[in-house]
């Protein structure tokens, strides 16, 4: 055990972008050493990591921990708000329901991996029109229960790396 760690002091708040991609694409996800996985995340061919769009203010990342007589665990979950249009609509209908991995990156440039082949998140979504507020829109949500925390994930020099006929992030 440790004291906590001092924070940098130009540390930003708040979720820069987080891209997703089917749980069923994704072909490996190394096992993280110290919370940090620091090695490239295979994904089948044919499948790729699409990027996530939020509203201005609109998207937060959030992990809980919770307790149940099994033990500890934690609830994870990324949710935002998307504008209205043909498009969204159609890519929200195919989305809805299904299960995903995320790579999250936050202000400060870190970057988690969210979700395993074996815990992954849930995709839904709710329209909304507002009057008074003048929204029009889908208010969306991944979330999931998974064992342990989301690990850091340094991207940097995975980004190019490939493993055998499978293609990496």
């Amino acid at each position: 055990m440790n004291d906590f760690p001092n924070p940098p002091i130009d540390s930003i708040a708040g979720l820069a972008s987080f891209k997703f991609i089917e749980v069923e694409g994704v072909y490996n996800i190394p096992i993280p050493i110290n919370q940090k996985i620091t090695t490239a995340i295979s994904r089948n061919t044919g499948y790729s990591w699409r990027l996530g769009y939020g509203a201005i203010d609109s998207t937060d990342f959030s992990e809980s921990g919770k307790q149940s007589d099994d033990g500890p665990f934690i609830e994870s979950q990324l949710k935002g708000f998307t504008p209205d249009s043909e498009e969204m609509l159609q890519l929200l209908v195919k989305m809805d329901g299904r299960r995903f991995v995320l790579h999250v990156i936050d202000n400060d440039g870190l970057e988690r991996i969210v979700g395993t082949i074996e815990q992954p998140l849930s995709f839904t979504c709710d329209f909304i029109i507002q009057t008074v507020s003048g929204v029009k829109g889908y208010h969306y949500k991944f979330n999931g229960l998974l064992s342990k925390r989301s690990p850091i994930y340094d991207s940097f020099y995975n980004f190019y790396s490939s493993a055998s006929s499978n293609s990496a992030i």
